[in-house]
């Protein structure tokens, strides 16, 4: 019984040792790395797990699709600090890629050549009932990058 309370304990601590994203399925606030950086939204915690979409978030809770995890670095901040936007500003998709951009800009993981790529990669994005087209998603996250 004693090796039982041992074991639970050791497993309890390590879930708030950072860990790379791959190495579990739940993420805790807080212990979430993705290419190395630490990636933080407050209490929310995260979820790597296939879904119909790159990322999404519900209340408390940030999902990612495995295969943002072999994006490169700033494209891996950019879709998880989008979802988080979605956890203070609710679910407006301009806000989110604005907020993201910002933020990506303000804490230096987001350059003008990083943008570019991002710009690549989302430009033949359809669209739907939520979000704008590849395109207008694009133009308006270069309004925000050059504020």
């Amino acid at each position: 019984m004693f090796k039982n309370i041992l074991a639970a304990v050791a497993a309890s601590l390590l879930a708030f040792t950072p860990q790379p994203a791959t190495a579990q399925r739940l993420i805790l606030p807080g212990a979430l790395l993705l290419a190395g950086y630490r990636a933080t939204c407050g209490p929310v915690d995260t979820m790597i797990q296939p879904i119909d979409d790159i990322a999404a978030a519900y209340k408390g809770r940030i999902i990612l699709h495995p295969r943002v995890l072999d994006l490169p670095r700033a494209q891996q901040l950019f879709w998880y600090t989008h979802e988080c936007a979605h956890q203070i500003f609710g679910p407006g998709e301009a806000a989110a890629d604005c907020w993201a951009i910002q933020q990506g800009k303000l804490q230096g993981w987001l350059s003008r050549e990083e943008l570019d790529k991002l710009n690549t990669s989302i430009q033949q994005f359809p669209g739907d009932a939520s979000h704008a087209s590849g395109p207008a998603r694009i133009a308006s996250m270069e309004k925000c990058f050059s504020r």
